[in-house]
């Protein structure tokens, strides 16, 4: 009876013992297998899906952004019922992203690879009223694009007034002192977006709207809060740029700040400039007197000079018709660079000139050239009327020589 009992303790014990062991080995797997399962989900590539209608069978492209040119990384056929789904091959860190199906329908996004993004939107619509969920700041992004929207349309609708032949001269500058006003609200609705959401990059958008000169303390403003987010991205680090030229500027004695690009102003005669496009065929800056024309040296390779081309596209389109020209100058020294950045941004002139000699262009040399971009507008009659044009300062001297 003892041998007995003896055995079946010892047995009980090994089987005790055995069960311990298998529990866990249990604990051992579900440990693993929920570590397995969390370390997909913060790896886990996610993307953009949602419905274009009236997009069906076309392409819808992701571009990321190269310094600032767009380049399409990953593309999805959009369904017969206007769905698509587009996963990026690979990680996307937090920046400016593009959903574009051609060159008139894009829309930007702020995101990263954590987020997946929903859009509900339409052929006609993309990129005006898209409904975006799952992207915190493309969102407010969108959000700041919606309450400018109206202000844009208003300040064209005054532009066409101002610049109307069969408007009185007293309903014009109706129209100016409107267009100060609206002016005003866009730069106190920028204020209020930065204020709001400085530590997300969507302040980038309301920060262009704004003059770095006036507002250096809101680009700084700005700069800190997204610091420990943003610092990565390539415009981040054109607005840190922006601020340290501005500050090292604002350092110089003033003899020195007004020195650069100075020699030639208000007043003087514009000399000739007589160089080849890129075809090889020569133009003259003289064959265009009798027209508004705005001298721009600039080059592929200049941030800021493709950051403005932009605005130079648009006044051209609204006032070529009624004589005025853009005589373009490239600081370039590669051909192929040259051509392609002006069919990149779209520079549909067709004065553009270079000696493909950098910075000792002949041109640039005559007028004394040491930084770009720069801008120097002539009137009809050959004379320089404006010079340091850019932005909003080019289309305030153009409403008013157009004005007349």
């Amino acid at each position: 009876m003892e041998t007995f009992q003896a055995d079946y303790v010892v047995e009980f014990e090994d089987i005790c013992k055995t069960i311990e062991d298998i529990i866990m080995k249990i604990r051992l797997f579900v440990l693993i297998a929920t570590i397995g399962i969390l370390s997909c989900g913060t790896s886990k590539q996610q993307g953009v899906s949602g419905t274009v209608t009236g997009a069906e069978g076309e392409t819808i492209y992701l571009m990321s952004f190269v310094n600032s040119k767009a380049v399409a990384t990953d593309s999805s056929k959009i369904a017969a019922d206007g769905s698509f789904s587009i996963v990026p091959q690979t990680k996307m860190d937090l920046n400016f992203y593009q959903l574009m199906i051609d060159k008139e329908r894009a829309m930007v996004l702020i995101t990263d690879s954590t987020e997946s993004i929903t859009l509900q939107t339409t052929s006609e619509d993309f990129g005006d009223n898209a409904k975006v969920q799952g992207s915190v700041h493309t969102e407010k992004l969108l959000a700041f694009y919606e309450e400018m929207r109206p202000i844009v349309e208003k300040t064209q609708d005054l532009r066409e007034i101002t610049n109307s032949k069969e408007i009185s001269q007293e309903e014009k500058s109706q129209a100016f002192s409107q267009l100060i006003d609206i002016t005003n609200e866009k730069k106190e609705k920028c204020l209020a977006f930065i204020e709001s959401n400085t530590s997300s990059p969507a302040s980038l958008a309301a920060l262009s709207e704004l003059s770095l000169k006036t507002e250096l303390d809101t680009y700084k403003k700005v700069e800190e809060g997204l610091k420990s987010s943003f610092a990565h991205s390539f415009y981040y680090k054109m607005v840190s740029k922006q601020i340290e030229n501005a500050e090292n500027t604002a350092n110089l004695p003033e003899q020195k700040k007004v020195a650069k690009n100075a020699m030639y102003s208000a007043g003087m005669d514009a000399p000739d400039i007589v160089m080849n496009d890129v075809e090889g065929k020569e133009r003259k800056l003289s064959d265009l007197r009798g027209k508004v024309v705005l001298i721009d040296f600039w080059a592929s390779w200049c941030g800021p000079c493709r950051r403005e081309n932009p605005n130079v596209v648009k006044e051209f389109e609204k006032y070529h018709e009624e004589g005025f020209e853009v005589f373009s100058v490239s600081l370039d020294k590669d051909a192929g660079r040259w051509a392609q950045a002006i069919e990149q941004d779209g520079l549909i002139w067709e004065n553009h000139v270079s000696d493909l000699a950098g910075w000792k262009n002949a041109a640039a040399k005559a007028y004394g050239i040491q930084s770009i971009p720069h801008t120097i507008l002539v009137g009809r009659d050959g004379k320089i009327v404006g010079t340091h044009l850019r932005g909003g300062a080019l289309a305030q001297k153009l409403d008013e020589l157009f004005a007349d």
